[in-house]
């Protein structure tokens, strides 16, 4: 399905922020989005910053990032509060997550979850498309509009562990790179999906 791409630049100042029970390694970054003090530079329409969450609603049929501008970040682990939207199709019409290792529109990867609670990983490769761990359902995570659920990735060396609620949900091997990272969103076709991230975290790694 090609979807038109817009971006959303993020300048990377840590703000106080208090999110998953995870994420405890030595901080890079965090945000309680509790208003939009200029930190985020400035907002695109399609982004809305305050009252503790960044929503992200693109226009039907367009995907976009929100990226963490504070370098380029080969290893990581990063925790979020995602917001399920209304959705005409949950089950895949929209998706939303963590994009890493973003070198372009061409190439890099996303771990994402629908509203309906499926959780899975894909990666664009040359402007191919691979699936890295298949969408599935899984009882730690609670689907339908308005549900909440927090999501972490942990990137070290080649691993990607998904975690939800802090139970592990998948893993898999990519192929690591010194590049980009942020929030991602992508609209159904015919409807724009209200997403909303909140209490983000962004530490190092564990050891």
């Amino acid at each position: 399905m090609a979807l038109r791409t817009i971006v959303g630049a993020m300048l990377a100042l840590a703000i106080a922020g208090s999110p998953a029970l995870a994420c405890q390694g030595e901080e890079i970054y965090s945000d309680d989005f509790a208003d939009d003090s200029g930190m985020w530079g400035d907002p695109p329409d399609w982004m809305k910053i305050g009252g503790g969450s960044m929503e992200l609603k693109l226009q039907p049929g367009y995907r976009g990032i929100a990226f963490f501008r504070g370098g380029q970040q080969k290893e990581f682990d990063v925790c979020v509060d995602i917001t399920y939207p209304e959705a005409k199709k949950p089950d895949g019409g929209t998706v939303a997550g963590i994009a890493f290792w973003f070198k372009d529109w061409e190439n890099h990867y996303v771990v994402g979850t629908t509203p309906v609670g499926a959780v899975g990983a894909y990666r664009y490769n040359k402007d191919k498309l691979a699936l890295q761990s298949p969408f599935r359902s899984n009882p730690a995570v609670k689907g339908g509009a308005g549900a909440q659920n927090t999501f972490r990735v942990t990137v070290k060396g080649n691993a990607i562990t998904i975690y939800a609620n802090d139970q592990r949900i998948a893993g898999f091997r990519g192929t690591p790179e010194e590049a980009w990272m942020g929030l991602y969103a992508e609209s159904e076709q015919d409807n724009s999906n209200a997403w909303k991230f909140s209490n983000f975290r962004l530490t190092e790694p564990p050891k």
